[in-house]
């Protein structure tokens, strides 16, 4: 346990800092603040491809087990994304447990503390991770969260990483539509799209002025509201279904721009779609995902691995972080996605393997960690 011996930003008494000895992770931490409630995880999967950086995710999990879980697998997941879209940078993430009060003078002590207790975390890793935008935590929260640490990534705009995100994943659900379909352009195909924040929002414009017939769905349906701009804009028509029933819709591609887990075992027999392509992390069902790849497989659906459709955030992070490039460098970057998604499925098609073992393997020629399959990344 690490007691904080000159507290930097003044909480009420030290906050506890435990190191979490893991296999295969650079190092796990866990910072609590008792009084304010604060309890965040942080994970940094290596440091072998430059610092770390991953989103600072803020949800309301089941317990602490799943926090830590889920931020494991999300570090790892940033790793290869980092790895495969060519980017020097390595794979953390940090998960803060969310809290609901009843009593509102509980809420305004959690408040009051929240961002010098995640400052001080981070602070406590000296440079070797950065945060970033993510599920729960957005840019008004990342700017508050600059007056206490240093090691952010500071965007220019609240949009610029849904952007870069969106962009990313519409160049690579294209290139998917011209490896599967033998398409040039989405114009005609139907698309479901679950999860209409930001991103999704983001990407349906994209497909929308590209031709392409949307189905929406949200847990949140004030978001659906998105769809009376776009019919203004684009003057097409906009379905709404049943966040828990869009992946049952027979539609061309099928997006989950919502949260992980979302390609469940459970679910894979009553998917009706040709290709997945979309924002969300982790897609694939978190209890065993190789059999659920490989059932993609199987059932001769294309799936486009997350690690390799939503890493155009990560370019504009990257810029940042290593004062390598500007905004418009960022844009004009992402934009190679189509060829480098359309390589990495040519390769997996020449060597009878599945997308998401080509960017395993990219990912594990850097960690050095053994992998099965032995496959010429030259052309990468």
């Amino acid at each position: 346990m690490y007691g904080s011996k000159s507290c930097r930003f003044h909480l009420e008494f030290y906050m506890d800092i435990k190191e979490i000895k893991t296999n295969g992770y650079e190092r796990v931490v866990r910072g609590c603040h008792e009084k304010s409630n604060f309890n965040a995880f942080i994970a940094i999967h290596t440091l072998k491809n430059g610092p770390a950086f991953g989103g600072i995710r803020y949800f309301n999990y089941r317990n602490n087990e799943r926090a830590c879980l889920d931020v494991k697998k999300l570090a790892e997941a940033m790793t290869e994304k980092c790895i495969v879209a060519g980017i020097d940078l390595s794979g953390g993430k940090t998960a803060i447990q969310k809290s609901f009060y009843k009593n509102n003078e509980a809420f305004k002590v959690e408040q009051k503390n929240f961002y010098p207790c995640l400052g001080e975390l981070i602070n406590y890793l000296n440079g070797d991770y950065y945060g970033g935008l993510d599920v729960g935590f957005d840019y008004t929260m990342l700017q508050k969260l600059t007056a206490y640490t240093d090691f952010t990534t500071k965007y220019s705009s609240p949009d610029i990483g849904s952007l870069c995100t969106a962009l990313g994943v519409y160049n690579a659900l294209k290139a998917g539509v011209k490896f599967k379909l033998k398409k040039d352009s989405v114009k005609g195909l139907k698309v479901a799209i679950k999860g209409v924040g930001k991103v999704g929002y983001q990407l349906a414009n994209y497909l929308l002025e590209d031709g392409a017939k949307l189905i929406v769905a949200d847990k949140n349906f004030d978001k659906i509201k998105f769809q009376d701009n776009l019919k203004t804009k684009f003057s097409h028509e906009i379905e709404n279904i049943d966040h828990d029933e869009i992946h049952k819709e027979e539609v061309d591609i099928y997006s989950p721009c919502a949260l992980g887990n979302d390609i469940r075992l459970s679910r894979i027999k009553e998917l009706k779609c040709k290709i997945i392509c979309g924002a969300a992390n982790n897609q694939l069902d978190i209890t065993d995902p190789e059999e659920a790849n490989r059932q993609l497989v199987a059932s001769n659906i294309l799936y486009i691995p997350d690690t390799l459709a939503n890493a155009g955030g990560v370019f504009r992070s990257a810029g940042i972080i290593l004062k390598t490039r500007d905004e418009q460098d960022s844009f004009e970057l992402i934009k190679t996605f189509y060829d480098r998604t359309l390589n990495i499925l040519n390769i997996a098609k020449e060597n009878e393997i599945s997308p998401a073992d080509v960017c395993k393997q990219i990912g594990q020629n850097i960690t050095g960690k053994p992998n099965k399959f032995k496959i010429k990344l030259d052309s990468l």
